[in-house]
């Protein structure tokens, strides 16, 4: 049986990003893995694993919107902005509700200029900024523009506050809780993360690890999100006279109003993204990505 799609798991805390997809390629028996947007190995939570050709996708899912339960202890402040990195400083707490909710309206809704934490995965002169972290050494870091489509106070409790954060792709949710306690005068660390949703794919539908080992090899298929499903873009069918044409990916021109990106389907058949530029003699089909594969390719 050939496997290709999306399998939103559920990963558990103290696995890394990387160990989830390993056992998830062992499970399957699938060299042609990939996933998309790492959590941190304390974190929890949504993680989009795209099998066989529909790693082809990663991009695009990882362009999606995400939504994170987040909570916040006020009182300390850590090397790694989180629970789990050394304490650094303290202070009492100013623990001022009022203050916190007109402070996160600077953040809600907004586009935001953020700094990424030394302790991330993101790479300075070739290196790893953790690496540098380790050694000690603080390296300049580049501001870079996030949204926060919304940021919501769930609640308070003795000296921590959980947040609802819908953001954009390269949001550091531990830059984000730092920045709050700083501008309400605090020191504070991020004590837990679960990521609820990323686009089309909630935590309430994601396969726990456990689960999936114990499937069989229908249900392991049946799992799996169709390539087609994840694309939130408009269908048009053409007729199966141009099949062979569209799927070897030849640009045509079609006598059609529509243009712009689309799903591109033949005889019923996902084919894969095209777009439809205006032309004089109509709409010109281009193919971005054939995800359509024959028997005959295997």
């Amino acid at each position: 049986m050939s496997f290709n799609g999306i399998i939103n798991v559920y990963k558990p805390k103290g696995f890394t990003s990387r160990d989830v997809v390993n056992i998830v390629r062992k499970i399957y028996k699938i060299k042609k893995i990939g996933h998309a947007g790492t959590l941190d190995p304390n974190a929890t939570g949504v993680l989009p694993i795209a099998i066989g050709n529909a790693t082809k996708i990663v991009d695009y899912i990882q362009s999606m919107g995400k939504c994170y339960i987040g909570e916040m202890t006020l009182g300390i402040e850590t090397n790694t902005l989180d629970i789990w990195g050394e304490s650094l400083n303290s202070k009492e707490i100013f623990l001022d509700k009022n203050k916190f909710f007109e402070v996160i309206k600077c953040y809600d809704n907004k586009t935001i200029l953020q700094t990424p934490p030394m302790y991330s995965a993101l790479k300075k002169d070739g290196k790893r900024l953790y690496e540098y972290a380790r050694l000690g050494i603080e390296v300049e870091r580049e501001k870079r523009e996030v949204e926060i489509d919304s940021l919501i106070i769930l609640n308070f409790y003795d000296n921590k506050i959980r947040f609802e954060v819908n953001c954009s792709k390269g949001t550091y949710i531990r830059s984000l809780f730092n920045d709050i306690a700083s501008d309400t005068d605090n020191f504070a660390y991020m004590s837990s993360l679960c990521r609820s949703k990323y686009g089309i794919f909630k935590i309430e539908n994601a396969f726990s690890l456990e689960r999936l080992k114990n499937f069989n090899e229908n249900q392991l298929y049946n799992s799996l999100m169709k390539i087609e499903d994840v694309f939130e873009y408009e269908r048009i069918d053409f007729d199966k006279k141009y099949f062979k044409h569209i799927s070897n990916g030849l640009r045509k021109t079609f006598d059609i109003e529509k243009e712009g990106i689309f799903k591109i389907y033949c005889d019923n058949i996902f084919i894969g993204i095209g777009e439809l530029v205006s032309e004089e003699s109509g709409k010109l089909l281009k193919m971005i990505n054939i995800f359509y594969k024959s028997d005959s390719d295997d």
